[in-house]
């Protein structure tokens, strides 16, 4: 018996259904309720995704932009200590490293680079450590893996940034920067270096300060992801990559990737992370954010919202429950009226017909049924013949045709068209009336064919026939009532009526189009000839970064016929070298900047230097659609720059070196002297009374005097000796290697005795005379500005004395 009772459930689910009211006010009410809460959570869940959305965005961009205070920051730190280990280096005698105590000595003369590292090395040019002076003992071992680095650093000749190591004396991590040593002959003669310790640097300490909430980080690696700083110290030199799991933010990082993603961390933890390469190593610095904690303000805004939202839906609910069960109340009582009229217990006189609502239409619904479809009937004629004035007044011909394909309607523009009157075209041929004959003198057959459509013949693939687009439109040459050609539009559309086929067709003329196409089509062939005949190559890249457009001058310079390049990648046309330099360039046109660069290229067999621009074209909404490529050949002008910076350099009266040319020999020789403790002289010159060869034979001959007296001082001394017009008729002689007092007193006694002999100017022999100042330098720390000084000193010594002639300063 148990088998045969219904579940408890079902009875249960029985009882409810039965309970629950049937009626049309219950079920709009629970309508309006569901539609009011699914809009409402609709609308707060997605403006709540959105601001999300935004709000990452913002949270990205901000740590990115923090990132990259951090970097530039990090950046002059490390180039501040390779300057410094860099002039420290450029100061060292050659006997610093014979022993620690002369390092020693000489550090202690510099105490801010010496505070600066950790460490200071010195090792000799085949790898070995010579000695350190710091914290202890060197931090690197002298293995041969360290003897070939240190090679490299000899062959590349500046300040470099050793990979990240551990001590062998601290056991922490640390770098170490090296610089090359040169003597006075510009060889490297033992490298210096400055270690850092990584674990307890300002500079490192500073990085892991910035923190990202309270447990997002900074963390730096190199660029084969080595971790150089990072807030768990047992990490610092783990290589990231190969953990069990590394984040494919830091991956993307470690090929180039520049900027901020969400990515998983290896924890398992999501998180917003931003990376920043440096330019000064080959270091990426890195932040960390969880997106729990940095959403944690916006995930308690959803609970809260999503509440309100259901709230707001549930009084939404009821208030449409009260109106439903107000506004319904006729209906009720209509309801009522008809089950009275059924029972035979009330006329239909106690319909509402007066009510001025629903309610009284639908009461008098059953009288008005008849003269309705009257008027109905009535609407349809006029609209019909509201159609046909409209197609008689159509801009467009309109013509229909039996299945025979004769004329049943032609309208005022057909008549315009095609110049036959409505009573001469209704009956005939519509193939043969406007169709333009072939040279057979009968109508194309393709003209035939397509025109037959209008008969409703049901030809597949014509327009208006069945298997063709609704609507499709071809283009047709017809023929005018005086013979010309009429080019137009033609569209059909058939119907049937009883039992007959009838088609319409509307023909527009497209004799401007035509025209207009006509122009366009030389004009774009006008474009092409100018674009083909530039000397410069004009191309245009899609979103997918294909040849679109390439001018003829990529063949001339490249040999790659333009044709074949259009629709193929753009590094088919350019090469993979030039693409890889193309690159970062293009990323930023297509960030909707415009984006230019130069590179050395060989164009007909020659290398030229080559500007290219990427101008994108943005569309309405602002996307990128296509990068615009202009390449210039700037071979000349970059050599006229080169020659107009050489200009600037050189006095053009006498064609020898200028003041500006002058000031940086003598700054490099002075260097150079200070260096290798070499001897140098400076002789400071004028022209004895030149202002009177001016007075009394013009500024013409006293030209030739100063073109003639810088020749003979070119020619009187050593090779390796410069000779420079600072102003007027006053000349600088750079003696280097000039050690005593004597060499220089020779030096300068040749000069003046050079001078002596006459000149020729205007064409008559002129006596000119000078006098010289003459200062040496043996090495000490006098500046070139001083020297020039008492050069000059010596001059007006030399003048006092009565001139033509030179005087030593002491």
């Amino acid at each position: 018996m148990q088998y045969c009772a219904e579940p408890l459930h079902l009875k249960s689910a029985m009882a409810v259904s039965i309970r629950l009211p049937r009626s049309l006010k219950f079920r709009m009410t629970i309508v309006v309720i569901l539609l009011a809460l699914v809009a409402t959570m609709s609308v707060t869940w997605v403006a709540l995704v959105l601001a999300e959305q935004d709000m990452k965005a913002i949270i990205g961009d901000q740590q990115y932009a923090l990132l990259t205070s951090s970097a530039a920051q990090v950046d002059a730190n490390l180039t501040a200590k390779k300057v410094l280990l860099a002039s420290l280096a450029e100061t060292m005698p050659a006997n610093a490293g014979d022993s620690a105590a002369g390092l020693m000595d000489f550090v202690s003369l510099h105490p801010v680079v010496r505070g600066e590292f950790r460490n200071l090395i010195v090792f000799n040019l085949q790898g070995d450590l010579l000695h350190t002076q710091g914290d202890g003992a060197a931090t690197l071992d002298t293995s041969v893996p360290l003897r070939a680095y240190l090679r490299g650093v000899l062959g590349a000749g500046k300040a470099i940034i050793s990979p990240p190591y551990k001590s062998i004396l601290t056991g922490a991590p640390a770098v170490i920067i090296l610089q090359p040593v040169f003597d006075g002959d510009g060889r490297a003669i033992m490298l210096l270096g400055g270690s850092l310790d990584l674990a307890n640097t300002s500079m490192m300490e500073h990085v892991a300060s910035q923190k990202s909430g309270k447990t997002g980080y900074t963390f730096i690696m190199t660029t084969s992801g080595v971790l150089v700083q990072h807030p768990d110290r047992k990490r610092l030199l783990e290589n990231v990559s190969r953990r069990p799991a590394p984040n494919s933010g830091t991956l993307k990082a470690l090929g180039g990737f520049e900027g901020w993603t969400e990515a998983i961390g290896g924890d398992g933890i999501p998180c917003i992370y931003a990376y920043k390469r440096l330019l000064s190593t080959d270091w990426i610095i890195a932040t960390r954010f969880p997106v729990e904690e940095a959403f944690a303000p916006m995930i308690a805004i959803r609970r809260q919202g999503m509440l309100a939202a259901a709230v707001l839906a549930a009084i939404a609910g009821l208030l449409a429950w009260l109106a439903i069960r107000i506004m319904l109340r006729p209906l009720n009582l209509l309801r009522q009226h008809i089950g009275d009229i059924r029972r035979g217990s009330a006329g239909i006189g106690v319909l509402q017909r007066g009510r001025p609502d629903e309610i009284g239409e639908l009461s008098s619904a059953f009288h008005d049924l008849m003269a309705e479809r009257e008027t109905a009937q009535g609407a349809i004629r006029d609209s019909e013949a509201l159609i046909s004035s409209i197609l008689e007044r159509a801009p467009d011909a309109v013509v229909s045709c039996a299945a025979d394909g004769a004329i049943t309607n032609w309208n005022a523009a057909a008549e315009r068209t095609f110049g036959w009157r409505r009573s001469e075209a209704v009956g005939r041929n519509i193939v043969e009336l406007i169709m333009a004959p072939g040279p057979d003198g009968q109508p194309p057959a393709s003209g035939a064919v397509g025109l037959a459509g209008l008969g409703g013949l049901g030809l597949p693939g014509l327009p208006g026939s069945p298997g063709s687009p609704a609507g499709a439109r071809v283009r047709i040459a017809a023929r005018h009532r005086d013979g010309r050609a009429v080019p137009i539009e033609l569209s059909l559309a058939s119907v049937r009526h009883g039992g007959e086929n009838y088609a319409t067709a509307f023909l527009h003329d497209v004799t401007e189009r035509v025209l207009y196409e006509q122009q366009i089509a030389a004009s774009a062939r006008r474009l092409r000839m100018v674009a083909d005949n530039l000397p410069v190559l004009i191309a245009y890249l899609d979103q997918e970064c294909r040849f679109q457009f390439v001018n003829a001058t990529f063949e001339h310079w490249f040999g790659a016929d333009p044709a074949w390049l259009i629709g193929r990648p753009l590094v088919d046309g350019i090469g993979a070298w030039h693409h890889q330099v193309a690159l970062p360039y293009l990323a930023q046109a297509y960030r909707g900047q415009v984006a230019t660069y130069e590179l050395k290229a060989m164009v007909q067999n020659a290398e030229r230097t080559l500007e290219t621009t990427f101008v994108p074209e943005l569309a309405e909404d602002g996307n990128v659609v296509g990068i615009y490529a202009l390449t210039h050949d700037t071979t000349r002008l970059k050599d006229i720059e080169e020659r107009l910076t050489q200009l600037a350099r050189i006095d053009p009266l006498t064609g020898i070196a200028n003041r500006l040319m002058f000031e940086e020999i003598l700054q490099l020789a002075v260097v150079r002297a200070r260096r290798h403790r070499a001897p140098l002289a400076l002789a400071y010159l004028d022209i004895d009374h030149f202002k009177s060869i001016n007075d009394s034979q013009g500024h013409g001959a006293g030209d030739e005097v100063l073109r003639e007296f810088a020749a003979r001082l070119a020619a009187n001394v050593r090779a390796a000796d410069t000779v420079a017009r600072i102003a007027g008729d006053e000349f600088v002689i750079v003696f280097e290697q000039v050690a005593q007092a004597d060499e220089a007193a020779r030096l300068a006694a040749k000069i003046v005795e050079a001078i002596r002999a006459p000149f020729t100017v205007a064409g008559a022999p002129k006596l000119v005379t000078t006098s010289i100042g003459v200062a040496l330098h043996h090495g000490d720390d006098v500046s070139p500005a001083d020297l020039v000084a008492r050069a000059d000193a010596a001059l007006y010594q030399a003048k006092r004395r009565g001139r033509d002639g030179f005087a030593i300063a002491d």
